[in-house]
């Protein structure tokens, strides 16, 4: 069984992990590619279901092509939940673009820290929203 110490300790690493990810994500929600870029680890691996593994480079192209236009970047953060070195998170997206598009996805991120970095994350989201909006994804994995 584990002592005092040891849980409050569990805990302080759960607490520095889920601030992490909540300045991950308002970075993602504002595509500001500094932080992302500060936060993921530079091998991170980001798994997005439907599509497959994107390495950093071509996660951050993806993003600056896809979300630094809209006009509206909303993303509400629904639920998370910390433990140990994962933390999960279920948020919804609201993006509205200067042509009229409106990309509306709900999500859920599982995401892996070691140290102060994210080194994984996995992606779940409504895949034919994504592509109903921003075209053909590619993958299938």
């Amino acid at each position: 069984m584990s002592n005092a110490s040891e849980i409050r300790s569990d805990q302080n690493l759960a607490d520095r992990n889920h601030d992490l990810v909540i300045r991950l994500m308002g970075a993602l929600n504002r595509c500001d590619l500094d932080t992302i870029r500060a936060i993921l680890a530079p091998d991170a691996v980001w798994y997005v279901s439907g599509i497959g593994t994107l390495d950093l480079e071509t996660l951050l192209a993806q993003l600056q092509q896809m979300l630094s236009v809209a006009a509206v970047a909303r993303t509400t953060i629904v639920a998370t939940t910390s433990e140990g070195e994962r933390v999960a998170v279920e948020s919804r997206g609201n993006f509205e673009f200067p042509d009229g598009r409106a990309y509306r996805n709900h999500y859920h991120h599982l995401f892996t820290i070691r140290g102060d970095r994210v080194v994984g994350v996995r992606e779940y989201l409504d895949l034919r929203e994504t592509e109903r909006v921003f075209g053909p994804m590619g993958g299938g994995a």
